[in-house]
């Protein structure tokens, strides 16, 4: 990986609606440099919902689309660690804020804010751990996007 600490590619046949890939790299930025890990390196991938759920299936044996999934690495090298790769669905995304009245660009970074947080070892299987998965990830949302509160938005699965 070059000195660019987030890699994000769009990786979209039909790349609507359209991705500030350099928003989405700032928000991932942002939650390792709040976790303690601005030295971390990670890549970004923006997909449909069919290269998702082909993913979905393939490592989670689960069938369909999912908002998304995050494959970390064990990088236990010298120098500045790979954490992984975080692939989130832009349709999923766009379906979501549509459904729930907010900004396609805040359902997306808040799926960029998750995958991240788990590439970093947060986990939300347990009821605890989402729920303080799902608070960290509200809470460095609203900084990164500038807003006080985003409390009642409903977590990502």
């Amino acid at each position: 990986m070059s000195e660019e600490r987030v890699a994000v590619s769009d990786e979209r046949e039909r790349p609507q609606p359209a991705v500030d890939l350099g928003d989405a790299g700032a928000a991932a930025r942002a939650v390792l440099v709040a976790e303690g890990r601005a030295d971390a390196h990670l890549s970004v991938a923006i997909v449909d919902d069919e290269r998702i759920a082909e993913l979905h299936v393939e490592f989670m044996d689960v069938p369909g689309p999912t908002d998304v999934i995050s494959f970390p690495l064990e990088d236990d090298g010298p120098g500045p660690q790979l954490l992984g790769d975080v692939v989130v669905s832009a349709d999923t995304a766009a379906r979501e804020a549509r459904e729930r009245g907010i900004s396609f660009r805040e359902e997306l970074l808040r799926y960029v804010v998750h995958g991240t947080l788990h590439l970093l070892g947060y986990d939300d299987l347990e009821a605890s751990e989402r729920e303080r998965m799902h608070a960290r990830q509200e809470e460095l949302l609203a900084r990164y996007l500038g807003q006080p509160d985003l409390a009642g938005d409903a977590p990502v699965d």
